[in-house]
């Protein structure tokens, strides 16, 4: 009985600190973790280079060498690897001999290593790079948009991707949402549906399937989310709204005038 409470009792104590939010500090050179109050230091500085916890564990360094430990400071993988991310969707991307592939909180390789370089898993798909050109993968390892991209990111439920110096975006299954036509990198902001795009040296506003909500014709575009926009044209400032319609006639000279106006 006196050792199930014990157990009871660690698990407990396991528990408790699982559900602290820690972050790291830096004592003479050495990185550790404490709560977030600063009152209680968990994990004693140890460490060359310490990460946030993820997923239950943490990345951090010695040696030169990348592992990661648990909650309770046991080390759960050991430090061999040249390079480490987070954990993310059950995975870590990890960097041996020179190569890049994935590997579970087990510390098993669930995707080999092949790759030039891995990013984390996001919704699902991770990007993955191999004889310098990009592609997506899933957790199985299944190439779900092919290597064939000279950049890529994943951001928001998109992929963007360039190919001969054009930039579009994908969908998560590698369909072509967004034509690969732009001169520069197409990002959407977090929970906004538009974004600022230029073209043959016009600006504009498109959406997630690529349709013109503010035409591509103006010499300027400014404004955050997906609401307003103060455009230039012809030299001359004046506001749309997220339809393209013009609402303060585009006829000032500077965008000070047309932040003065009440509308």
């Amino acid at each position: 009985m006196k050792i199930l409470i014990v157990i009871g009792l660690l698990v407990s104590c396991f528990t408790a600190v699982r559900a602290q939010v820690l972050e790291t500090f830096q004592e003479n050179g050495k990185y550790g973790f404490r709560d977030r109050s600063n009152k209680m230091v968990i994990i004693k500085p140890n460490y060359d280079y310490a990460d946030f916890f993820e997923e239950g564990y943490a990345r951090v360094q010695k040696n030169g060498k990348v592992g990661y430990i648990d909650i309770l400071d046991n080390v759960v993988i050991d430090f061999i690897y040249t390079r480490g991310s987070h954990f993310s969707e059950g995975l870590a991307s990890v960097d041996l001999n020179n190569k890049s592939g994935f590997i579970n909180p087990k510390g098993e390789v669930i995707i080999p290593f092949k790759y030039e370089s891995t990013e984390s898993f996001s919704e699902g798909l991770a990007e993955v790079k191999s004889n310098g050109k990009c592609g997506f993968i899933d957790a199985k390892g299944k190439e779900v948009v092919p290597l064939i991209y000279d950049d890529a990111s994943s951001f928001n439920g998109i992929l963007t991707v360039q190919l001969n110096e054009k930039w579009g975006c994908l969908d998560q299954t590698g369909r072509v949402i967004i034509p690969i036509k732009y001169p520069q990198m197409i990002l959407f902001g977090e929970g906004e549906n538009t974004t600022r795009v230029e073209l043959n040296g016009k600006v504009g506003v498109i959406d997630r399937t690529g349709k013109e909500t503010i035409p591509i014709k103006y010499e300027d575009v400014q404004g955050y989310g997906d609401g307003d926009k103060y455009v230039q044209l012809k030299g001359k400032w004046g506001v749309v709204n997220a339809a393209g319609e013009i609402i303060v006639p585009i006829t000032y000279q500077s965008l000070r005038e047309v932040y003065d106006l009440e509308y």
